[in-house]
């Protein structure tokens, strides 16, 4: 229905309408006959007739090129609305027209803006992202506004479902033909866009004002459809970039004028901007996909050029921040195997260096728990997951209680696998020199056991056991471990050396879980050394009860022990004649006659050099007590009767041999100060047959009650070599064990089979050589323990 009249857009009626200053008072005397106010006179076009469909149509299409140009229309929106209603609710009028009609304009309008953004680009105007933005912004402002005007026009035809497209696509859709299509255009964005990250790459730092420009183009990009557009180029320029960069920088690092630890700081730091930088200017997809380009030319590409370098650099300097990055850089290269390969190889290079040198034994052990204890430390730590806090019932925030934190079961998995190469790097790296770790550590062990726990506490004690423990596992050599372990817990036990024998229980129980039964021996040494105990009482108590019949008066005491669960302490033979004083003598043969009436079917073989003596001696300074060994005692006691005696006139009193009582003379005249008791001459340090000692009659000490240590031979070379061989021929013994024991059970087998079997059974003690396990089998073939097949040389028969 047609509208009555309709108001003109302008009218010049009220023009001569001039309100009074008093036009409430006007409006209240309206009705009074005394009129002062003006009358106006409204003078009203008469209305239009009413439009056709065909005249409201094109009126309608004659206001697009006025919208899309940003002109005043002729006719009102709410005309235009109102017309487009009518239009498309009800008339017959062709759409498609109106819709021709927008696209021919939009056409019209985007090849201005088109030769509009060439020009500018041919001007070479600066800032051209912001000329682009506010172009888009524009325009797509005045197709909003069109979209509003014929808003009707969509919500009837352009409905979801119908294939026809939006005004607003449409738009869209020419912007992206004409606009975005054009190559100068699109190549002018692109390339500023790339220069932008270039300039970033570059300089490290980030410029926001044209950030702000780069997000309102990826923006319009993403609006026109047109994103990966822009998204590819910068993956391939990331790429292209970050290649030739890596290489670079890996090969620097190669030559040493770039370090690995600042290579993987380099390439962390570059992904954090790398994907900051993607998230914010493009989207978090893009910047996922950025960073996997980053890693892989970056990391995986180079991994194996930098991660052993880096790796060696981290744990020569104890940098447990390097070493965190690394494993973090590790992970995201894919390169976590490469790092758990680097870490077996930098410890076992490292050990094997350790141990090579034979100048560096007395400290091999403590560089290797040096390392191994920064090892362990630092893989823990690359694992470790921080607590996490339980909020209380008020709110607050409690540490004590948290939740235990979880690793994942990758994570659990790359940690076992970690922890494996330290194993594995230490096994391969002790395994690299024959014995000596093995020897080394037992030695290690005893000067342990000697100190004691001292002032650390019986957990952390604990914890050091555990970590020889964990060492000896390493070894290959266990059964020289276990020769020298058991010589120095002997010499501990009996010289009342060991600073616990509780230590001592705990640690035997250590190795047995750890080593097996074969450590039992320990078990018997302390209990002999308990029965010993035991019998010297019953000795004392006996000789307290009847004193005539003994003829010992000093304060004896023995250790009787087990011969087959001690160290073989050989008897006195080459080069000794020696002879006890009269004195010693009786304590020895009293105790001697007294044990054979306990036990009728047993002999005692006395080991005198394992014998110490506590001495009282007289100076003119006064009277002291000196612990010293049985040897030195015997030395000693030859100046009761004469002041001075040379060295040929006291190996003939005594009758030990001439190097031993060279040490022996040695530790009472040249010890430390406060334990001279004798005096030679003439003075020196090494000691001839002609040299002279005499009583030191003048000796004084601050301590009333001293020890004398005797000088100890040296060990690494006599008694290492002595132990090394008995366990050479131990180890002779146990292959022929096992290979009787196998075919015993087997009764036929092929050599490969039986040398397999020996392997498998003895590896777990010392590594076995094949070529000594031939030699094995050979030697009982002609000692007719076996016998080969006549028809198959390889085969191998028992004989019972």
């Amino acid at each position: 229905m047609a509208s009555l009249f309709s108001f003109p857009s302008r009218t010049d009626a009220f023009s001569a309408y001039r309100p009074s200053r008093n036009a409430h008072t006007d409006i209240l005397t309206a009705s009074s006959s005394a009129r002062t106010g003006r009358i106006v006179t409204l003078n009203v076009k008469p209305p239009k007739p009413p439009l056709d469909d065909a005249s409201k149509l094109a009126a309608i299409q004659a206001q697009v090129p006025l919208v899309l140009s940003g002109k005043s229309t002729e006719i009102s929106f709410n005309c235009v609305s109102d017309f487009c209603r009518n239009l498309v609710l009800y008339s017959e009028a062709p759409f498609e027209a109106m819709y021709r009609t927008i696209d021919m304009e939009l056409e019209k309008s985007t090849e201005r803006i088109a030769r509009g953004c060439r020009a500018a680009i041919m001007a070479r105007e600066a800032k051209w992202l912001e000329v682009f933005v506010s172009t888009w912004e524009t325009y797509i402002e005045l197709a909003s506004l069109l979209s509003a005007v014929f808003v009707y026009l969509d919500r009837v035809h352009a409905k979801d479902g119908s294939g026809i497209p939006t005004i607003i696509e449409r738009a869209t859709a020419q912007f992206r033909q004409t606009v975005w299509g054009n190559k100068l255009i699109f190549e002018k964005t692109k390339d500023d866009i790339l220069a932008w990250a270039a300039s970033e790459r570059a300089s490290s730092e980030v410029d926001l004002a044209q950030r702000v420009h780069v997000k309102s183009v990826v923006s319009i990009a993403k609006n026109l459809g047109t994103f990966s557009t822009l998204a590819r180029p910068l993956m391939e320029v990331t790429q292209e970039y970050y290649e030739d960069l890596a290489a670079t920088h890996a090969a620097n690092v190669q030559d040493s004028t770039l370090t690995g630890i600042e290579f993987v700081k380099w390439a962390l730091d570059k992904e954090v901007e790398e994907r900051e930088r993607a998230e914010q200017c493009f989207s978090p997809e893009t910047a996922v996909e950025v960073v996997d380009v980053f890693r892989h030319v970056t990391g995986e590409m180079v991994a194996d050029k930098v991660v052993r370098q880096a790796l060696d650099e981290s744990l020569y300097r104890a940098d447990t921040d390097a070493l965190s990055r690394l494993f973090v850089y590790s992970q995201q290269a894919k390169a976590f195997k490469v790092m758990a390969k680097a870490v077996h190889d930098h410890i076992e290079t490292r050990i094997r260096t350790v141990i090579a040198d034979p100048s560096n034994d007395r400290q091999m052990i403590e560089s290797v728990f040096k390392l191994k204890r920064f090892v362990d430390k630092a893989v823990a730590d690359l694992f470790e997951v921080p607590a996490k806090p339980i909020e209380a019932e008020d709110g607050d925030v409690e540490m004590e209680g948290a939740e235990a934190p979880k690793l994942s079961q990758e994570e659990r998995n790359k940690q076992l696998e970690l922890e494996e190469a330290v194993r594995s790097g230490f096994k391969a790296g002790l395994g690299s020199r024959k014995n000596a770790p093995a020897e080394w550590i037992a030695k290690y062990l005893d000067s342990t056991m000697r100190k004691g726990q001292g002032s650390t506490s019986e957990a952390e004690f604990n914890v050091l056991l555990d970590e020889i423990v964990a060492l000896i596992g390493y070894t290959p050599d266990r059964d020289v471990f276990r020769a020298f372990y058991t010589s120095g817990l002997a010499k501990r036990l009996l010289l009342n050396k060991s600073a616990s024998d509780d230590m001592e229980r705990t640690m035997i129980v250590k190795l047995q879980k750890e080593m097996g039964e074969e450590f039992t021996t320990g078990d018997v040494m302390l209990k002999d050394l308990q029965l010993s105990e035991t019998l010297v009482k019953s000795y004392q108590s006996a000789r307290a009860k009847d004193p005539s019949k003994f003829k010992d008066d000093s304060d004896f005491t023995a250790n009787v022990l087990t011969e087959s669960a001690w160290p073989s302490y050989p008897l006195l033979k080459d080069g000794w004649n020696f002879k006890l004083t009269p004195q010693l003598q009786s304590s020895i043969d009293t105790f001697t006659e007294w044990y054979a009436t306990q036990h009728k079917n047993r002999m005692l073989s006395w080991r005198h050099q394992l014998g110490t003596v506590t001495l009282t001696a007289v100076f003119d300074s006064g009277r002291y007590e000196i612990g010293v060994s049985l040897f030195q005692a015997v030395a000693l006691l030859q100046f009761n009767d004469d002041d001075v005696l040379d060295f040929t006139e006291l190996k003939s009193r005594t009758g030990i041999e001439a190097s031993e009582l060279v040490r022996t003379l040695q530790s009472l005249s040249m010890g430390r100060k406060g334990t001279r008791v004798l005096i030679k001459r003439p003075a020196g340090k090494e000691v001839e047959p002609t040299d002279k000692f005499a009583f030191n009659k003048g000796f004084t000490s601050e301590r009333m009650k001293f020890k004398i240590n005797q000088i100890q031979q040296d060990l690494s070379a006599e008694e290492s070599r002595q132990t090394n061989e008995q366990v050479a021929l131990d180890r002779v013994s146990v292959l022929e064990a096992t290979i009787v024991r196998i075919m015993k059970g087997r009764k036929k087998l092929t050599l490969q089979l039986l040398i397999d079997a020996v392997v498998s059974d003895v590896s777990k003690r010392f590594p076995p050589d094949v070529k000594e396990i031939k030699k094995r089998v050979e030697s009982l073939i002609d000692r007719e323990f076996l016998k080969r097949d006549d028809e198959d040389k390889n085969m191998l028969h028992y004989l019972a």
